[in-house]
């Protein structure tokens, strides 16, 4: 431990140095939220320090979120064993909450979660409002954090997987012609059949508002901030389609396996899923958008330097390709891609071939707060609760 870190009092393990000037550099940037490590070189100007090879031996618990299903075994493979054998630290995976009650967990002061994951359209409101604790980065190797790509590495946030919310259709119907757009798919006399989208109630989580807009012909580079009068408007023209606004990952592939639809939105880890079930659901990487969830350490934990550990040993690209060799979630990590198998990366969003065709979701414009105090995720669900009604 460094003289410095004696003085604070720091718990925390910063990459050993004689010069806690530098320290301080590091942490002064890493508190006003200006750590965002965009590249190597970044990486090696705020970690000048040596990797660290092994995450330290340690002591007691960390409680983790689980996810359950075949997510929730996947990041058992993948983290929570391998990270108890090499450092003696008891995973307590915990089951899914959803986000009202671990705000109101941390608001209590008993936290449910030591670490937690929050979609990347919801993490900012909990750093908003003060109920996350800033990442100490001191555990993770340089490389891993300079590799993480398209989403960056934040003052409080660790991209744990990243996604598509891309269009998918019935392969039977479309065998030579399918939709490729998203006017194909609002288009419904050229391909015929019914249609599903997420509810508007999901707002940046779903998609839909984006998809209505580049089927109106907008560019995904010109999308935000987003024309709200134009996405009613576009949403309008295919509404008349429209079986069912979903609202849970499994219901689209589910519809379009029970031929009640024949193309809309779905979730490419769900689509993956299926198919690999025997299902023939076709889909196109083509205007998909990027989504991403996030590793945070909520306010309050008695665990965080356990929890930084753990989020550290996730950060490794050896860890992600073996997470991802049990579900379809693209690792944040891009080194991970060195460590899987070429047929295996195909399938996954952020492989060469299927980055360059899609857009990451701009989640800063969904969580900008307007002179009404709303952020734009909440003036969505508005809108949209007065236009599925009729009065908007």
């Amino acid at each position: 431990m460094s003289d410095y870190m004696r003085k604070t009092g720091s718990s925390k393990h910063w990459p050993h140095t004689t010069e806690w000037s530098m320290v301080d550099i590091v942490r002064r940037k890493l508190f006003q939220g200006i750590a965002l490590v965009g590249g190597l070189a970044a990486a090696r100007s705020l970690f000048p320090a040596p990797a660290i090879a092994r995450i330290p031996k340690g002591t007691g618990e960390v409680v983790v979120y689980d996810g359950g299903g075949s997510w929730g075994e996947a990041k058992r493979i993948a983290y929570f064993e391998p990270f108890e054998k090499e450092t003696g630290i008891k995973v307590i995976a915990q089951p899914r909450t959803d986000t009202g009650a671990v705000r109101a967990s941390v608001l209590a002061g008993a936290p449910r979660y030591d670490v937690t994951i929050l979609p990347g359209g919801k993490a900012p409101t909990f750093e908003r409002d003060n109920l996350l604790h800033p990442i100490d980065y001191g555990y993770f190797e340089k490389a891993d954090l300079g590799a993480f790509s398209p989403v960056k590495v934040g003052k409080f946030t660790v991209p744990a997987i990243i996604y598509s919310l891309f269009i998918a259709y019935d392969a039977s119907k479309f065998a030579s012609d399918a939709p490729n757009s998203w006017t194909d798919v609002w288009d419904a006399q050229k391909f015929a059949g019914r249609r599903s989208l997420m509810a508007g109630t999901w707002a940046s989580d779903g998609g839909t508002f984006e998809a209505a807009l580049m089927a109106d012909g907008v560019d995904p580079s010109k999308l935000y901030p987003l024309d709200w009068d134009r996405a009613f408007k576009s949403l309008s023209r295919v509404k008349p389609s429209i079986l069912k606004w979903w609202n849970t990952g499994a219901e689209a592939p589910q519809m379009i396996i029970d031929k009640l639809i024949t193309a809309g939105s779905a979730w490419n880890g769900r689509v993956s899923a299926a198919n690999e079930q025997g299902a023939k659901i076709g889909y196109t990487w083509n205007q998909g958008m990027l989504q991403y969830d996030t590793w945070v350490v909520l306010k309050g934990t008695k665990n965080a330097d356990n929890a930084f550990k753990f989020l550290a040993f996730s950060a490794r690209a050896e860890n992600q390709a073996k997470f991802v060799q049990h579900i379809l979630y693209a690792p944040p990590n891009s080194r991970a891609f060195e460590h899987v198998p070429s047929e295996r990366a195909k399938l996954l969003p952020t492989s060469p071939e299927a980055r360059k065709l899609q857009f990451v979701q701009d989640y800063e414009f969904w969580n900008i707060v307007s002179s009404n105090g709303k952020a734009n995720n909440e003036i969505a669900v508005a809108q949209w609760e007065r236009w599925i009604s009729g009065v908007r």
